[in-house]
């Protein structure tokens, strides 16, 4: 594993734990807990990824995700997920 992905890796692990505690959580609402299913597998294909070596690449081209994307997204999938954000992410008035 790179070390620079061993800080995201265990936030992550963390993250992957408090989903499984929402799903076990009954007092969940039952319309909530397909997207936290959803969450989990992100986030369980995304720990994979760093274990194989495969964190960063796009899913559909192999080309480098930008940094400061992982940074903000890190369970993206590829270039074109970070289109769809980008149409949906507002942007500041003053820079």
């Amino acid at each position: 594993m790179d070390h620079k992905a061993e800080p995201l890796y265990s936030e992550l692990r963390k993250t992957r734990m408090e989903l499984l505690e929402r799903l076990e959580d009954h007092k969940s609402s039952s319309l909530i807990k397909p997207i936290i299913k959803a969450e989990l597998l992100d986030v369980e294909d995304t720990l994979n990824k760093i274990e194989l070596g495969l964190f960063g690449k796009c899913e559909n081209s192999g080309e480098l995700i930008p940094e400061e994307l992982l940074t903000m997204v890190p369970t993206i999938k590829s270039l074109d997920d970070y289109e769809k954000i980008d149409r949906y992410f507002r942007k500041g008035i003053f820079h």
